[in-house]
């Protein structure tokens, strides 16, 4: 029926790992001021009953130990306390036990493992190539081979481009030259990304090579 776990008292509260805040919503009858903190394709931590809005937004990077609000007394609640919740996914009741992880480090972002070379850019491509970038180019967000915006300034670092995270011909093109410099791509350096792009890609994130 809880589905969680309440901290008593006034404290502040703090991202338990790195993440994307997914949610911010208010709920007079239920959680109050609710925060969803993204950390993985199925690892979400939910905090209840602050006593303000967070000042973080929708889609805003979080840090563990960053402050999300105050401990309060919002929404159902009889007093001033933190509901903690873990969830494999955003959707109420979707839940797992949190104490089995409080107190100890847990890799919650499984390493993608080799691809297969397809010359397709699909979801696992993506997430190597976060990995590769979240280790050598400052890529902050999730390795969940879902790209945006981050994974699009990280690949611009990669290449020094522009920083503007928008994948534009001139980043391509700088791509496609460091895949052909290490000896991957064959192709013209003409800033469209076919299957000859993608496959240089592949073969250099299977060697550690991009």
């Amino acid at each position: 029926m809880h589905h969680g776990v309440d901290f008593g008292g006034t404290f502040d509260v703090l991202a338990a790992g790195d993440g994307i805040v997914h949610h911010i919503g208010w709920s007079p009858r239920g959680g109050g001021h609710v925060v969803i903190i993204k950390h993985a394709p199925t690892v979400y931590t939910v905090y209840y009953h602050g006593k303000e809005r967070t000042l973080y937004n929708k889609n805003d990077r979080i840090r563990q130990g960053d402050k999300i609000y105050l401990s309060g007394d919002t929404g159902a609640s009889n007093g001033n306390h933190l509901h903690f919740e873990l969830r494999k996914s955003p959707k109420w009741g979707d839940t797992q036990d949190p104490m089995a992880f409080i107190g100890r480090e847990v890799s919650v972002t499984p390493k993608p493992g080799p691809l297969k070379v397809d010359g397709r850019m699909g979801k696992n491509t993506w997430a190597v190539w976060q990995e590769a970038l979240k280790r050598d180019w400052g890529y902050e967000g999730i390795v969940d081979g879902k790209p945006g915006k981050l994974t699009y300034l990280a690949i611009q670092r990669s290449v020094n481009a522009a920083l503007d995270g928008i994948i534009g011909p001139q980043t391509r093109k700088r791509v496609q030259k460091r895949l052909k410099d290490n000896n991957f791509y064959l192709g013209p350096l003409d800033g469209v990304w076919g299957k000859g792009t993608y496959t240089a890609l592949q073969r250099a994130l299977n060697q550690n090579n991009y």
